[in-house]
């Protein structure tokens, strides 16, 4: 499993690094961050199990953050560690779905109880991962003509594209929903690591990237074609968080999705 610190201090990140037993969570690598835009960079190469994270921070607070991370790593638990004990700050933490929020100087004894239920959540979801990549093994076996073996790895490009070309299909399909790194490889039966790979050498892009431009595209799409309330439109493109569609139409389109669709239809 992997495990990811944010924080801006690096005293703060050093300590929990040290501190923490990661190996007792069943955590063999653990990536670090001090800000919200090299935790994104690092998160789009490297699926993560957990990440641990500060509120405050330059350049994106971890709420901003973590909106990122439903978005696109929504398999990811997540637990804030701030100085900041503000109601406002807990309370929006845990809305937006987050497992637990721990006040600085940390508790490790508090730590231990919140990682060994982070632990269990995720073992769990990676055993059923794994039944259904099995009872999908299963399946393509069964269907194969009888003293015919299973088609080992991919080994020429052909079939390598192909693969890629069932994972672009599937994330079309699945534009609207809150898709995974992890279900999109289960889905063309790779690895995610090495899906994550091959996806940016035949694409040119990022897993990440590509879904962004096909969200995007779909948002404006609606907004050119249909009449759906704006905030209709960024669920149906996949942001349940209107806020973060909005900024993340604005950072693309330099307007606002409203000023697009108005824009379109003078």
């Amino acid at each position: 499993m992997k495990a990811i610190i944010i924080d801006d201090e690096a005293v703060a990140l050093a300590a929990m690094q040290r501190r923490i037993h990661w190996e007792k969570y069943g955590i063999d690598e653990v990536f670090t961050a001090q800000s919200m835009r090299q935790a994104i960079r690092v998160m789009e190469e490297n699926p993560m199990d957990l990440m641990l994270c500060d509120v405050e921070m330059p350049g994106g607070s971890g709420l901003e953050l973590y909106e990122w991370v439903r978005t696109y790593c929504p398999d990811t638990e997540c637990v804030f560690v701030s100085c900041h004990p503000e109601y406002e700050y807990v309370r929006k933490a845990l809305t937006m779905g987050s497992m637990d929020y721990v006040l600085k100087p940390v508790d490790y004894e508090e730590m231990d109880r919140i990682l060994q239920e982070a632990a269990e959540r995720i073992k769990n979801r990676h055993a059923r991962a794994q039944g259904i990549e099995s009872s999908n093994r299963s399946l393509r076996n069964n269907a194969l003509p009888e003293n015919e073996e299973p088609e080992s790895a991919p080994a020429s490009d052909r079939i390598l594209s192909d693969t890629i070309q069932g994972a672009v299909h599937y994330i079309r399909e699945h534009l609207g929903t809150n898709m995974s790194i992890g279900e999109i490889a289960l889905a063309v039966h790779l690895n995610p690591q090495y899906f994550m790979r091959l996806f940016k050498k035949e694409t040119g892009k990022s897993v990440l990237e590509y879904i962004t431009d096909c969200r995007l595209s779909s948002a404006r799409q609606m907004l050119e074609e249909t009449n759906l309330p704006i905030t209709e439109v960024a669920l149906a493109a996949g942001y349940d968080n209107f806020s973060y569609f909005s900024k993340l139409f604005r950072r693309n389109e330099g307007m606002s999705p409203s000023e697009y669709r108005k824009g379109k239809r003078q």
